[in-house]
C-alpha cells in the first residue's frame, strides 16, 4: 500500500487548526492569580495540577467511525520510507535533542542549564496530567490491535491481542512532550516559533509511524501540552525561571 500523502496531509492539517482554536481558548480560560512559590524538587503546578477531566473526553469507542479513521491513518503511515522510520525511531528515543535543529542551537545541561532545568520542572507538570488520563481510560496501542509490518524499537511488529482492554495509548505522552518542549522554546525565542511549531507536529506524527499511537491520541497530546503550559503562564515562578531562560538564550 502506498502512503496517501493528501489523506496524511490533510488530517495534520485539519488537526493542527482545530488544536489552534484549542490552545487560544485554554490561553484564556487557565489563566489564573500569580501563586508565589513551589518545591524546586516538584512542578511549578504542585497542587494545582491540570485536572485531565476539564479538558478530555474519552478516546473514540472501539468499531466507531473516528476509530476506523485512527487506524486507516496509523495503517497509512506504516508505508513511509525507510528513512522516515529512522527518523521517528530516533524521536522515541530522544527528545530535547531532536528540537535542536529547530532551536538553533544545543539544548543540554553544558550549554544552557536554565533552560534544562525550566523544561525538567515543566515536564513535571504535564506529566501529572497525561499520566492520570492514561491511567483511567487505558487504551490499547495500535500495535495491540492491529497487525503492523514494523514498530519502533521492538524487532518484529507483534501480533495484535485477541481482546486488549488494556494500553497506555490515550493521550500520546510523545505528543505531551513535545508540544510542551516546542510552546516553552517559542516563549524563550519567538523568532523560532514556526519552526519549532513544525518541529512538534513531525514529532507527533512520529508517533503514528512507530505504530504507538493513533491520531487521536496525539491531538489529545497537544490538548494536554497547551492547557498545562496556559496555565504555567500564570505562575510566577514559571515566569521568573523563564526570563533567567531567555537571558541564558541571549548571551549565548
Amino acid at each position: 500500500m502506498k502512503v496517501d500523502r493528501k489523506l496524511a496531509a490533510d488530517w495534520l492539517r485539519d488537526a493542527f487548526l482545530r488544536r489552534a482554536v484549542m490552545v487560544g481558548l485554554f490561553a484564556i480560560l487557565t489563566l489564573a492569580p500569580h501563586e508565589s512559590a513551589f518545591a524546586h524538587s516538584s512542578g511549578y503546578l504542585t497542587g494545582r495540577e491540570v485536572d485531565f477531566r476539564t479538558i478530555l473526553g474519552p478516546p473514540p469507542t472501539v468499531g466507531s467511525r473516528i476509530d476506523h479513521a485512527d487506524e486507516e491513518l496509523v495503517a497509512t503511515y506504516q508505508t513511509v520510507d525507510a528513512e522516515r522510520f529512522e527518523s521517528a525511531r530516533l524521536d522515541e528515543e530522544q527528545l530535547y535533542p531532536r528540537f535542536e535543529k529547530a532551536f538553533g542551537r544545543p539544548i543540554d545541561p553544558k550549554t544552557s542549564p536554565v533552560l534544562v532545568a525550566l523544561l525538567n520542572r515543566a515536564l513535571l507538570d504535564v506529566d501529572a496530567t497525561a499520566a492520570a488520563a492514561k491511567d483511567y481510560f487505558h487504551r490499547p496501542r495500535p500495535f495491540q490491535r492491529m497487525q503492523l509490518s514494523r514498530v519502533c524499537n521492538r524487532g518484529d511488529a507483534p501480533k495484535p491481542e485477541d481482546h486488549p482492554l488494556h494500553g497506555a495509548s490515550y493521550p500520546s505522552g510523545h505528543s505531551v512532550h513535545g508540544w510542551t518542549v516546542a510552546m516553552i522554546l517559542s516563549r524563550v525565542d519567538p523568532d523560532r516559533a514556526q519552526s519549532l511549531t513544525q518541529r512538534a507536529q513531525e514529532y507527533e506524527e512520529s508517533r503514528l509511524i512507530c505504530g504507538m499511537h493513533f491520531p487521536t491520541d496525539v491531538e489529545a497530546g497537544q490538548v494536554v501540552a497547551a492547557a498545562v503550559v496556559a496555565r504555567l503562564d500564570s505562575s510566577s515562578a514559571f515566569q521568573a525561571d523563564l526570563a533567567k531562560a531567555r537571558k541564558e538564550h541571549s548571551t549565548h
